[in-house]
């Protein structure tokens, strides 16, 4: 009873939180009829953008969360118009993604996420918005687990992808070895001491058994057919009252220019790195406010 009173509590404050913001001039609510679902999405272009072909990054919020929320968590938008690239926000189905676990309303449901995402990207490619050849892919939690599915379904559609706080489900490593998919330029930012994704792998709370962060960079290494040789940094961050190192590795020489990389948050949690946490009165960790989550993963990408 008291987890139904907190999951409510928790989708109250996500659905307050997803009506809190209007949709700017450079900004469109679209969507697609899919198995009889009306799906959403949020599209974000570069304020100053000429209307040529730009690259295309797809945010996938976390269970509970939205394209609104991912907005607001992410402040990809404001990045997008910096670094002048679209930017799409799509709403998982009763605020949740099939990515394949089983236990979120979106797999319960039989939902098919993989089309609906793929269907987003090529309506946006044909409308000739977004350059086929730079469309990236990330998510956080629930999305970057769903984001890790469709890096493994769906390889031919991304130059790169990032998930944070998630990294390989059993299922999708179970998906990935009854198919024959090309190389795909993943990263994975995780916390060492996320209490909701365990870092060492296991089983999540919302259902699911899942691998160590370090499995599945080396499952990744595999697949992409990467050497061994390895690039190694490490960033120190000053904080209020402690300081935060990150390490950063990454496997260069892939298959078809591919790149394998972890971008490791000593001592961090489950939230999005630079965020305020959104549902304090659940432990998600230790949380930092000098780190730029959407910086880390926008650098990963440019570097592919």
């Amino acid at each position: 009873m008291r987890l139904y009173f907190v999951l409510t509590i928790v989708f109250f404050i996500f659905s307050c939180m997803g009506l809190s913001r209007k949709l700017s001039p450079n900004e469109k609510l679209d969507f697609l009829e899919i198995q009889n679902n009306k799906r959403t999405y949020i599209v974000h272009y570069p304020k100053k953008w000429d209307g040529s072909p730009i690259p295309m990054l797809v945010a996938l919020h976390g269970r509970f969360g939205s394209g609104f929320s991912m907005i607001k968590q992410t402040k990809l938008d404001i990045l997008s118009d910096t670094k002048g690239f679209v930017v799409v926000f799509p709403d998982g189905f009763k605020r949740s993604w099939a990515d394949g676990r089983g236990n979120t309303p979106a797999d319960q449901n039989k939902i098919n996420d993989v089309v609906f995402i793929e269907s987003i990207v090529k309506r946006l490619v044909a409308e000739g918005s977004v350059n086929p050849k730079e469309i990236y892919l990330v998510g956080h939690s629930n999305g970057g687990f769903m984001a890790q599915r469709l890096a493994v379904e769906k390889p031919e559609l991304w130059k790169g992808v990032v998930s944070v706080a998630a990294q390989l489900s059993v299922f999708t490593l179970k998906r990935k070895l009854n198919l024959k998919t090309k190389p795909v330029s993943v990263g994975i930012i995780a916390g060492t001491d996320d209490p909701l994704v365990p870092y060492s792998g296991g089983y999540v709370r919302d259902g699911g058994e899942i691998l160590s962060v370090d499995d599945s960079i080396n499952r990744w290494k595999e697949w992409n057919s990467c050497n061994d040789n390895l690039t190694k940094k490490t960033e120190n961050f000053k904080e209020e009252n402690s300081d935060i190192k990150i390490d950063f590795l990454r496997f260069e020489f892939c298959a078809e220019n591919s790149k394998v990389g972890l971008i490791q948050l000593n001592g961090l949690g489950h939230s999005w790195p630079g965020e305020t946490p959104m549902i304090p009165f659940i432990n998600q960790g230790k949380t930092t406010k000098v780190i730029d989550g959407s910086k880390l993963v926008w650098d990963f990408m440019e570097a592919l």
